[in-house]
C-alpha cells in the first residue's frame, strides 16, 4: 500500500533532533541539577537499562547521539531494538553507560522523546494492523507540537502509517477557505498547477453538491470533508468512474471505532489528526545501577 502521498518521512538525522534535544537540555537544566551534584561524586560511574512495561513500537532512538553529545561524550548508548520494531512488556530495549551525573540529567529528557514518539507508532500500529488489511490508507496531518513534525510524521511511518504533506511547501491542498473565494475549483486547480507544476493538487469539498465541479477540476487528491458513509460512496463511486487514478481521502474527526464503515472504499486514505494530537506517553522506564 502507498505510505506517502508525496515523499515519505521514512528515516530522519541526528540534524532532527538536535534543536529540541537541545532546547530540552537547557530548558531543564539551566544552571546545575542541585539535587545530583549534592549526591553524588563526577566521577562516579554507572549503567541504565531503557524497559518496556508495555507492549509497543520504538521510535524515537535518533536522539540518543545527541544526548551523547550534549552530555559531552561522557555516555554511550547501545539499543537492542530499531525504530518500527515490536517489543514487548519487560523487554530491555538499550543500554547506556558512563557518568552518574550525566545518566541523571539526560534521564527524563531521553524517555520524553522515546515515549512519546513510540506511543505515536504505538497507536498507529493498532490502527494500521486493523484496517490496512480492508484496503484503508491511514495518513497524518499537519496537527503536531510545533518543532516536532518531522519526528511526529517520522514515528506515523514507523508504526505502518502513511505521510500526508510534510508543510505548505509541499504540494497544492485547496480548502474550504481556499475554495469560497473563487467560482469554480478550476480556477485555484489550474492556479497551482501553473506556478508549480508537477506538484500534487489536492481539493477538498463538504457537500455532494461540489462533487461535479470539483471532478472537473482533476485534482490528484479528492478530500471528503465531514461527509457521511452514504454520501462518501456516492462522490467514491462517481470519482472512480470519472477517473480510476484520482486519489479519495476522507476527513473530519476520525477516530478508530469510526473507520469499519469505510472498509467499503477500497483504496480510501483517512487524514487522522488522533495518531498525533490524541496519542499518549508510553510506559517506559529507566532503571540506573552503579558500578560496584
Amino acid at each position: 500500500m502507498k505510505r506517502a502521498y508525496t515523499k515519505p518521512i521514512s528515516e530522519v538525522s541526528e540534524a532532527d533532533y538536535f534543536p529540541l534535544a537541545k532546547m530540552a537540555w537547557e530548558e531543564d537544566c539551566p544552571d546545575q541539577d542541585i539535587t545530583s551534584v549534592s549526591l553524588f561524586s563526577s566521577n562516579q560511574k554507572a549503567s541504565a537499562f531503557l524497559n518496556a512495561r508495555e507492549e509497543g513500537i520504538l521510535c524515537g532512538s535518533g536522539v540518543a547521539s545527541v544526548l551523547s553529545k550534549l552530555s559531552g561524550g561522557d555516555l554511550q548508548f547501545t539499543f537492542f531494538f530499531e525504530d518500527g520494531q515490536r517489543f514487548v512488556s519487560g523487554d530491555t530495549l538499550a543500554k547506556i553507560e558512563g557518568s552518574l551525573l550525566s545518566l541523571l540529567r539526560v534521564e527524563r529528557i531521553l524517555l520524553n522523546f522515546l515515549q512519546y514518539l513510540s506511543g505515536i507508532s504505538t497507536s498507529t500500529r493498532k490502527i494500521v494492523d486493523q484496517y490496512g488489511p480492508k484496503g484503508i490508507m491511514i495518513l497524518d496531518t499537519r496537527k503536531t507540537i510545533p518543532g516536532y513534525r518531522k519526528l511526529a510524521k517520522y514515528a506515523v511511518y514507523c508504526g505502518g502509517g502513511s505521510n500526508h504533506r510534510l508543510d505548505l511547501s509541499e504540494m497544492g491542498l485547496i480548502k474550504d477557505n481556499h475554495l469560497a473565494l473563487f467560482d469554480s475549483a478550476k480556477i485555484p486547480v489550474g492556479k497551482i498547477r501553473s506556478n508549480f507544476p508537477g506538484r500534487l493538487v489536492e481539493l477538498e469539498i463538504d457537500s455532494l453538491d461540489q462533487l461535479d465541479d470539483a471532478l472537473e477540476a482533476e485534482p490528484d487528491v479528492l478530500m471528503l470533508d465531514n461527509f457521511n458513509i452514504p454520501d462518501t460512496k456516492i462522490a467514491y463511486q462517481k470519482a472512480k468512474s470519472k477517473n480510476p487514478n484520482i486519489m479519495i481521502e476522507c476527513s473530519g474527526r476520525f477516530t478508530p471505532e469510526k473507520l469499519e464503515a469505510l472498509s467499503e472504499f477500497p483504496g480510501v486514505g483517512v487524514s487522522m489528526g488522533y495518531v498525533t494530537h490524541t496519542t499518549r506517553f508510553l510506559d517506559l522506564g529507566l532503571d540506573i545501577r552503579t558500578d560496584s
